[in-house]
C-alpha cells in the first residue's frame, strides 16, 4: 500500500542564519495573575520545569516558543541545532515532562513500539511518534523530553476555524477514514489500544511550509509574555494560532499514547477505568473487560463531534456537573436499546472480580472494582436496569440533524457498526474504512 506523507516543515530561512535570533521576553505579567499551568488542580512549580527561549537543552535543541501545557508537562517548539540546513526536521516540538510524571517512559516506550511495527502499513504515518527522547536536570530533578515532529493544531482547535464548527462534510469523510485506517494499523500490527482518543488528541498537519514560518516571524515582532512565580519560576503564556488556514490539505495524526495498552495475545483483556467519561464504552463501565473494540466505540461517539459539532451523549452528569455513569447507562439503552443476555452474564459473572491493583478515583477514593469505582450496581440478577426512571426519550436515529436523507441514513450504518453493546459485534478499524459512507463519490458526467 501506498504511504502517506507528512511534510514536516523546515525552518525560515530567515532563523537558519548565524547569530539565531531567537524570541524575546515580551512584557512581565502581574504576580496575581494566573499563566497556563499555574491554574492546574494541585499545581506545585517544582514539578515544572522552567524552560525559556533561547535555551538549549541536551546541548541540541534550542527553545524558542512554548505551544501548550498540561498538568504534567510543557510543550515547546524548539529548533534542531544538529540538523542541516536542508533537513527537514530542524524544527521540532518538545513535550518536557514533569519531575513527578510518571507517563513519560510509557509514553516512550508504546510509541519506540508503534512506530517500528509494521512501518509499510499506510496507517503508520497517521500516527505522530517519537523522533527521540532526552533527559534534562532541573532544579528539583530531572525531566523526560520527549521530541516530536511539530503539528498545526488538534482537532478541536481546527473545528473552531469553520462556521458553526461545521468541518465541510468531504474533509469529515477523509478525516474519519485517515483516523480507521490509523486505528486499524495500532490495532492489528501493534495490538495497542489508545484509550483516550477525543479531539484534543487528533493533530492536524501543516497544510503549508510557509504556515511555520510566517509564525515564526510573529515571535519575533511580539514576544511570548510572561510572569515570575513566587518560587522564582518563570512561566511564558503558550502561542498556540498558527494563522488563518491556507488550504484543506492537512492529515490528522493519533496523538498522546501516555495512556496506551498494548494487549499482546488474543486473550488479554484490560480491566482497569480507561477513556474520558463521554467516550466511556459500555464493558468499562461495567468492568467486563475491554480490548481493541473499546476504541472502535469512542470513535463512534466522536463522529457526533464531527458530523453534528456536538456530543452524543446529553444527560451522564448530576446537578453538579459530575460524571454520573448511572446516567451514561441510561441514556446508552435509550439510543440502542438494553444490553444483550451474554453481556448481563458477563456483568453478573464479572461483578465479584477485584482488580490486581486499586485505582485512586478523582474524588480520591481508592477502588478495588469496576462497580465500585462507577457507583453500581447498574442491574439486578434479571438484567433489569435498577434505574429506568433515568432514561430518556431519545432514539439514535433522531440525534443527526445535518445530513440529508441518504448521507443520513449511511452515516447511521456506518455508526451503528461501532455503536453496539457487545464489543465483539463492533466492526473493525479496517471494515469500518471501506464503508460506503467514507467513500467520496465520484461527479457525474
Amino acid at each position: 500500500m501506498n504511504t502517506i506523507r507528512t511534510s514536516i516543515p523546515r525552518l525560515p530561512a530567515f532563523l537558519r542564519k548565524k547569530p539565531f535570533p531567537v524570541p524575546s521576553p515580551g512584557p512581565p505579567l502581574p504576580p496575581g495573575i494566573l499563566v497556563d499551568e499555574e491554574i492546574s488542580p494541585g499545581y506545585n512549580s517544582k514539578h515544572f520545569y522552567p524552560a525559556k527561549p533561547g535555551e538549549v537543552l541536551a546541548d541540541r535543541y534550542q527553545a524558542l516558543v512554548k505551544l501548550g501545557w498540561g498538568v504534567s508537562s510543557t510543550i515547546w517548539l524548539a529548533r534542531d541545532l544538529e540538523a542541516r540546513i536542508e533537513d527537514p526536521e530542524s524544527v521540532v516540538a518538545l513535550k518536557i515532562a514533569n519531575n513527578n510524571a510518571s507517563f513519560a517512559s510509557h509514553e516512550r516506550e508504546v510509541e519506540e513500539h508503534v512506530s517500528t511495527a509494521d512501518p509499510s502499513h499506510r496507517g503508520r504515518s497517521l500516527m505522530r511518534t517519537l523522533l527521540g527522547s532526552f533527559e534534562v536536570k532541573g532544579p528539583e530533578g530531572s525531566h523526560s523530553c520527549l521530541v516530536y515532529p511539530p503539528m498545526r493544531e488538534t482537532l478541536s482547535m481546527y473545528q473552531q476555524r469553520f462556521d458553526h464548527r461545521k468541518i465541510p462534510l468531504p474533509l469529515v469523510k477523509t478525516n474519519i477514514r485517515a483516523l480507521l485506517t490509523g486505528l486499524d494499523y495500532l490495532h492489528k500490527e501493534c495490538r495497542t489500544v489508545h484509550t483516550d482518543l477525543k479531539l484534543d488528541n487528533i493533530m492536524l498537519s501543516f497544510e503549508d511550509p510557509t504556515v511555520l514560518a510566517e509564525f515564526m516571524e510573529t515571535q519575533l515582532e511580539k514576544p511570548m509574555a510572561f510572569k515570575v512565580d513566587p518560587t522564582g519560576r518563570p512561566v511564558y503564556q503558550s502561542r498556540n494560532d498558527f494563522g488563518p488556514l491556507k488550504g484543506l490539505r492537512s492529515i490528522p495524526q493519533l496523538v498522546d499514547f501516555g495512556l496506551a495498552t498494548n494487549l499482546e495475545q488474543d486473550d488479554d483483556w484490560g480491566v482497569w477505568p480507561i477513556q474520558p467519561d463521554h467516550y466511556r464504552a459500555p464493558e468499562v463501565i461495567l468492568g467486563i473487560g475491554w480490548q481493541m473494540s473499546a476504541d472502535i466505540w469512542n470513535l463512534g461517539v466522536l463522529l457526533w463531534d464531527l458530523i453534528e459539532g456536538k456530543e452524543l451523549f446529553q444527560h451522564i452528569r448530576d446537578k453538579r456537573g459530575r460524571y454520573d455513569a448511572k446516567l451514561h447507562l441510561a441514556e446508552m439503552i435509550a439510543l440502542l436499546g438494553p444490553p444483550p443476555p451474554e453481556i448481563m452474564q458477563r456483568y453478573q459473572y464479572m461483578r465479584e472480580y477485584s482488580w490486581p491493583e486499586p485505582v485512586r478515583r478523582g474524588d480520591g477514593r481508592v477502588c478495588v472494582a469496576a462497580e465500585e469505582y462507577f457507583c453500581g450496581p447498574f442491574f439486578d440478577d434479571n438484567g433489569r436496569f435498577l434505574y429506568e426512571d433515568l432514561i430518556p426519550d431519545r432514539k439514535l436515529d433522531d440525534t443527526v440533524h445535518f445530513l440529508e436523507d441518504r448521507e443520513r441514513e449511511a452515516f447511521l450504518d456506518l455508526a451503528k457498526g461501532m455503536l453496539t453493546w457487545h464489543p465483539y459485534k463492533r466492526k473493525t478499524a479496517g471494515e469500518l474504512a471501506e464503508h460506503p459512507f467514507l467513500q467520496q463519490q465520484q461527479p457525474t458526467a
